[in-house]
């Protein structure tokens, strides 16, 4: 268990705070366990600047944690690596695939992280590349792959892997989240959820063998979800007793609204400086 934890976001969509950058992506810093991890790195431009800005030394970062291979996540790994040094990184092996958004009647755009692997190395990464849970610090854990269970969290269609010489959808199966056992419960800090956020919270519970949530921070992508599946989401969410769920990113304005009329007041929207502590 982490005694006290402290989660700051370095990079959302929103920021409210002059000095600061906004961006489409995401990246927190994470206290905990006598460590400092950095989970995801923006889409580039922002990371390093809103840390600096914030009074962080990235020099401090102990490892790096990807959620999934998209650019709006692993953008800003090099630039952390060219100041922080040879860095441990982890991430699952379908991370470094090629990644692309395709859409009807538009030429396939690449998602997938800007550098290739020796790139990556050769300016420090040092990529841990894992499937299974690992533990990063005490109390503090990478899922690895998260089972998909509920059939209404389908994947995007748009998402795709070129595979073969052909674009084939790409199953997302790199999506992970970071678990924290804290003195309140389990908080959990999500990159996008593609495996799903509910697929994410139930497996999280199974993987720890705890009974309940006390906290989520991060991106949901339900910003294109139905009716339907806001509907159900809301629904299924209430078994967590949450008491914060502060979503950003990739959630959407309808979703946001289905969310906070399951939630109420424990729903936030999340921000850039935006510092949650625990203990």
């Amino acid at each position: 268990m982490a005694k006290a934890v402290e989660i700051v976001t370095l990079v959302d969509n929103v920021v409210f705070r002059r000095g600061l950058l906004a961006e489409h992506g995401l990246a927190f810093l994470i206290r905990a366990g006598g460590r400092t991890v950095l989970f995801d790195t923006g889409a580039g431009t922002a990371v390093v600047h809103n840390a600096l800005s914030l009074g962080m030394d990235p020099r401090d970062i102990n490892a790096a944690v990807l959620s999934h291979g998209h650019d709006d996540h692993t953008g800003g790994l090099k630039k952390i690596c060219e100041i922080t040094g040879p860095q441990p990184v982890y991430a699952h092996p379908d991370a470094l695939a090629a990644k692309y958004r395709v859409k009807p009647g538009k030429e396939p755009q690449y998602i997938g992280i800007p550098w290739s692997r020796e790139e990556l190395e050769k300016t420090g990464a040092m990529l841990h590349l894992h499937r299974e849970p690992v533990a990063l610090a005490e109390g503090v854990v990478a899922t690895g792959e998260i089972p998909r269970v509920y059939g209404f969290e389908a994947l995007s269609p748009e998402f795709c892997v070129l595979a073969g010489g052909e674009y084939v959808q790409d199953r997302l199966l790199d999506d992970q989240a970071l678990v924290l056992d804290t003195r309140e419960g389990l908080v959990v800090i999500l990159g996008c959820a593609h495996a799903g956020l509910i697929n994410t919270l139930e497996y999280i519970l199974q993987l720890t063998g705890s009974s309940r949530i006390y906290a989520v921070i991060g991106g949901t992508h339900l910003k294109d979800a139905d009716a339907e599946r806001l509907e159900k989401t809301a629904k299924e969410l209430s078994r967590f007793d949450l008491q914060y769920f502060i979503a950003g990113h990739c959630t959407g304005l309808a979703a946001g609204a289905a969310l906070y009329r399951a939630l109420g007041d424990k729903l936030l929207f999340n921000e850039v400086g935006r510092v949650f502590k625990v203990g």
